[in-house]
């Protein structure tokens, strides 16, 4: 009987043995061999767009999620992807009122009180809870929000790439820039969205249309050392050929998002806000990126501004919006870019 029991023991210690050996096979073999030989997917991986939340949401009802005076639209024009979008009113205009006709929207652009284009991170839609509770925030501050969704993004129509995405944001701010009159125009960029805005910023300053400032929420440095430390990413580092599989086959899919690099001909105000505990973006990829905005921008620049908050708060890399100081931060930030203070 006993020799029995140490028979069956053995023979579970060895299935135990060999389904282990099999999963490390399946994720430090099989997983670096299909990325390898499917560099596609880093595009799916960085973008992550498929992934879509709150499951079927009808972007047409922002009042379902407790979006007050904000309307649905959608800009197409001569464009083969149609983008969707919100326009948020701010408090003033609002009044409570969950419903106000289409044509009061752009007409209110013209008010003077200062316009954020929203370009947010990536997964998701415009209509994510942390985004959602943002908006809320700025339209409370008094700020009209445009929260557009890129390609492939949300209802929005196409696939998205680096260059495409910031083609977007750059054609969104351009048809509020026609819209606006003397409203003043500020982006935040959160997360993949700081990629964009610091590309897009760059690209609109050399034109002489920069915004009147930018928000950097949860930024990095660039996207390689962004997916090198990215938890993900963390399991598969002591693997000889971990460059060659997870770094290389991004920029073979033409994503670089070198916020580092486009920083440098941004001459805009700069406000950079970043939690020590982002467990997504590391906070030390933030202090490199407010080094070169302090250091390597022209000289006529605007002024460069990094709040750190402590990881006690818990903010992590999408719940900055909870933080009681935002709002103070937020308003001191604008009326410093208008010369207001």
């Amino acid at each position: 009987m006993l020799e029995n029991r140490n028979k069956k023991m053995g023979d579970a210690a060895y299935k135990t043995l060999k389904n282990v050996l099999l999963v490390l096979f399946i994720f430090y073999v099989g997983i670096p061999v299909f990325i390898r030989t499917n560099p596609w997917i880093q595009n799916k991986l960085v973008f992550l767009n498929m992934l879509r939340w709150p499951l079927f949401m009808d972007f047409t009802k922002p009042h379902e999620l407790g979006l007050m005076a904000t309307r649905n639209f959608y800009l197409q024009e001569d464009r083969d992807n149609r983008l969707g979008l919100w326009h948020i009113l701010p408090d003033s205009l609002a009044n409570q009122r969950q419903k106000v006709e289409d044509s009061e929207y752009e007409h209110h652009l013209t008010d003077g009180i200062p316009i954020i284009l929203y370009l947010h991170g990536t997964s998701g839609t415009r209509a994510g809870w942390h985004r959602v509770q943002l908006y809320k925030l700025l339209q409370k501050l008094d700020y009209h929000v445009i929260a557009p969704d890129y390609r492939g993004y949300g209802d929005s129509i196409g696939h998205p790439t680096e260059d495409g995405v910031v083609d977007d944001s750059e054609y969104v701010y351009q048809w509020i820039q026609r819209k606006r009159g003397k409203s003043p125009l500020f982006i935040w960029g959160h997360s993949l969205g700081t990629g964009i805005t610091t590309k897009l910023a760059k690209q609109l300053c050399k034109t002489g249309e920069g915004p009147a400032g930018i928000v950097l929420e949860a930024p990095f440095n660039n996207i390689l050392e962004a997916a090198e430390n990215h938890p993900l990413a963390i399991p598969f580092k002591f693997i000889p050929w971990f460059n060659w599989v997870f770094i290389d086959t991004i920029m073979e899919n033409n994503i670089h998002f070198t916020n580092d690099e486009s920083i440098k001909e941004v001459t805009t105000p700069l406000l950079i806000l970043h939690a020590k505990d982002d467990g997504i973006i590391p906070f030390e990829l933030a202090e490199k990126l407010y080094k070169v905005a302090l250091e390597e921008r022209p000289p006529d620049s605007g002024p460069v501004e990094f709040v750190a908050f402590n990881s006690s708060y818990n903010y992590g890399h999408k719940y900055i919006f909870k933080a009681p100081e935002l709002p103070g931060i937020v308003r001191k930030f604008i009326k410093r870019s208008l010369g207001q203070v």
